[in-house]
């Protein structure tokens, strides 16, 4: 026999078998109470991961009782089956990131510019987020406006919000973009290439969105119609955390009490009856950290670490930043990471008490693996 993990240990202890008759593949219900499929531990990230995060003592309090109403079955010392969302689960027990998804995520992304050096925000450098996206549409009839943001993560996909298309109908995503009133943009003598509008041939929104709670699964992706013409620097796609220990040198755990970038085009007011759309790319530094009012945002998602919690001392993203990106850069700053999509935002804007939050990109990342295609 091999090493049993002391963590698989402790859960299957504290396991009630009500049946020795249950067998892989069959339905169940998790922890969480959503429907899934009995399966090996390896092949359901979530319980995996929530697992390991028992292993290393930073688990929420809830864990053990989730991981308990779980599992199916103990076939070995070697195997345990656990009720994984139907959503989560992959079809084989290799971990995320391993198959042909991967392979369409870029190595050359996600660079830091020479250049690095929304309330309370400052004007974007022009080389600075080169992988932001704008997307257009129209609602209830009004006037096509910009309504949201994205990011590129491919030549071929934009990762965004699913709530951006709940009143919205898209007509297109605007990639190269930086002051949304000039048809050159020019700083420093650096002129960047015109933008490029390109329609979307697929809109893939969370198959659980709504579900459990109204904000819950608030993820998306464009699969644009065409490939975007990549530019060395004015045009380049953002990193994706597959495996943040590999990929930025510390684990999801440690985003807690980091800054990360936010940026966008989204009202620069404070006041909720007054938006205020700034001509040119914002950027704002936000600490992700759990405040006092970070639990209260997060009552009614059934797993934590589906949301990141950031922003306080007068800064947050607001109307119009939904979509886009929180980035983070790995340990050795040379490439920045899309950790966060903006989610649910106050109603009053940069107040010190308030945060927003954002979808967790690295509890999602099977599912986005799963929807790439070339």
């Amino acid at each position: 026999m091999g090493h049993v993990n002391p963590a698989v240990v402790a859960v299957a202890a504290l396991a009630t078998l009500m049946s020795c008759q249950a067998q892989e593949g069959r339905s169940c219900v998790d922890g969480n109470g959503q429907a899934g499929t009995c399966i090996n531990i390896r092949s359901c990230q979530p319980q995996r991961e929530l697992l390991q995060a028992v292993k290393e003592n930073r688990a929420p309090p809830n864990a053990i009782q989730i991981l308990r109403q779980s599992v199916c079955e103990i076939l070995s010392r070697e195997r345990l089956l656990v009720c994984c969302a139907q959503s989560t689960s992959t079809e084989t027990t290799t971990s995320a990131g391993t198959g042909s998804g991967r392979d369409l995520l870029p190595r050359n992304c996600g660079r830091v510019d020479l250049t690095d050096r929304i309330i309370d925000g400052e004007d974007a450098p022009l080389l600075a987020w080169p992988w932001m996206a704008l997307l257009r549409g129209t609602a209830r009839g009004q006037p096509a406006s910009w309504f949201c943001g994205g990011v590129l993560i491919n030549d071929r996909y934009v990762l965004t919000a699913a709530h951006c298309f709940n009143e919205h109908k898209l007509e297109f995503v605007r990639l190269g973009e930086h002051t949304l009133s000039t048809t050159e943009d020019c700083q420093s003598g650096v002129c960047a290439p015109p933008p490029q509008d390109i329609t979307t041939e697929q809109i893939i929104i969370h198959p659980q969105y709504k579900s459990p709670c109204q904000q819950c699964n608030d993820i998306a992706l464009l699969r644009l119609s065409s490939p975007v013409q990549l530019h060395p620097i004015h045009l380049v796609p953002i990193c994706v955390p597959v495996d943040p220990v590999k990929d930025m040198g510390f684990s999801e755990a440690d985003f807690q009490g980091k800054h990360a970038w936010a940026a966008g085009w989204g009202s620069t007011s404070r006041s909720p009856l007054r938006v205020s759309i700034p001509d040119t790319l914002q950027q704002v530094f936000l600490p992700i950290r759990e405040d006092t009012v970070c639990p209260l945002l997060k009552r009614g998602y059934p797993e934590p670490r589906m949301v990141l919690c950031a922003g306080g001392d007068g800064k947050d993203t607001c109307r119009g930043d939904s979509g886009g990106p929180l980035q983070l850069s790995n340990r050795a700053e040379t490439r920045r990471f899309v950790v966060g999509i903006t989610s649910v935002g106050p109603e009053v804007c940069g107040r010190k008490s308030t945060q927003a939050l954002y979808t967790n990109v690295h509890f999602y990342v099977q599912w986005i693996l799963e929807n790439l295609r070339p």
